[in-house]
């Protein structure tokens, strides 16, 4: 009799357990139902304004050329030039704080040889029809994997790597300075640094990076 008693209460326990995860569940289901209906009006209500407005405010049909086209094909053509010379103002604090003499092009240092996504089957059946394909990261050449932060490269005319994260102008025509640069590499005629001998006569300007000799402009 008692073990029918301690039965009855198991019973009754878990009827008012599965309840209560019932009357959870239910609101749970009610309350994602109202979230989703006004997801699905707010999307209703942008298709037809959209709808209207594309009628009233239609998108040119007369277009036969494209500037932004031109402009990008330009750039690339203009560019992608191995010994393309440009100059780069490399700016912080308020400051120039360098100039260099870039010989082919900016790089950004998340560039890659291949692609940076891999197409990967998880091996977990089947999902609509299809298998459970999706995107992973794709390691880099050297096995590596993860992004090389947010900054630019490139080398000078003396082959030299410059990395910056900061900001910077860039163009292929030469523009005077109104202050020095902050940084400077100083170098010899033949391309040496000799920034870090601890004396040294005064290097004459036209040997600095940046205004080297073979690069420097006539002003005014």
């Amino acid at each position: 009799m008692q073990k029918q008693l301690i039965l009855l209460l198991i019973m009754l326990m878990s009827l008012f357990f599965f309840a209560g995860c019932d009357e959870e569940n239910l609101k749970y289901s009610e309350s994602s139902k109202a979230v989703s209906d006004i997801q699905a009006a707010d999307q209703e209500a942008t298709a037809i304004a959209f709808k209207r407005l594309s009628i009233v405010v239609p998108p040119p049909s007369n277009i036969n050329d494209s500037v932004e086209r031109r402009n990008l094909s330009k750039r690339l053509t203009r560019f992608n030039v191995a010994d393309k010379i440009s100059y780069i103002y490399l700016v912080d604090f308020g400051k120039i704080m360098g100039f260099f003499v870039v010989k082919g092009k900016v790089s950004s240092v998340n560039s890659m040889l291949t692609c940076t996504e891999q197409l990967v089957d998880d091996g977990q059946g089947k999902s609509y029809g299809r298998g459970n394909v999706h995107a992973v990261a794709s390691p880099d050449l050297d096995g590596s994997y993860g992004s090389n932060g947010d900054a630019i490269f490139f080398f000078n005319d003396k082959d030299v790597y410059i990395e910056w994260n900061g900001v910077y102008m860039f163009t292929d025509q030469y523009i005077k300075l109104d202050q020095p640069p902050e940084l400077m590499l100083e170098v010899d005629k033949d391309g040496q640094d000799i920034s870090t001998k601890q004396k040294k006569p005064e290097v004459d300007k036209g040997s600095q990076q940046g205004v080297s000799s073979k690069h420097k402009r006539k002003e005014g």
